[in-house]
């Protein structure tokens, strides 16, 4: 089991050393030199909680709110720090599903072949 756990740790190594996690990185330390920029995603998200709080309390949900969230929402996508931030977050993102796909691929098999050995 160790040789598993020694394998797993060569792995969170090699991805937190890869170009993906580095972007990541430098996009989220660029980011966060904008403390507007910061606080317009907090107030987002407050606001798109706000309203699915809403949703799952069947409340209704006022147009003045969905105009606030879209417009915050327009501002956020417009500011080029936060789409570098969301771009690095898509790679990054697709790196791990790849990573993780390759990992069920052979958990698959595995189980595939102790079904067929009747294990």
């Amino acid at each position: 089991m160790e040789d598993i756990i020694e394998l797993a740790n060569r792995l969170g190594e090699a991805i937190s050393r890869s170009p993906q996690s580095a972007a990541l990185r430098a996009a989220r330390e660029q980011f966060n030199k904008h403390p507007d920029l910061v606080q317009l995603l907090k107030d987002y998200q407050a606001q798109a909680d706000k309203i699915a709080q809403l949703e799952r309390e069947n409340k209704p949900i006022e147009v003045e709110d969905k105009h606030k969230l879209e417009e915050l929402h327009n501002k956020l996508i417009a500011a080029e720090p936060f789409k570098k931030l969301t771009s690095a977050q898509v790679e990054y993102i697709d790196l791990m599903r790849r990573v993780n796909e390759t990992i069920q691929k052979h958990l698959t098999e595995t189980v595939s072949e102790q079904s067929k050995n009747g294990k």
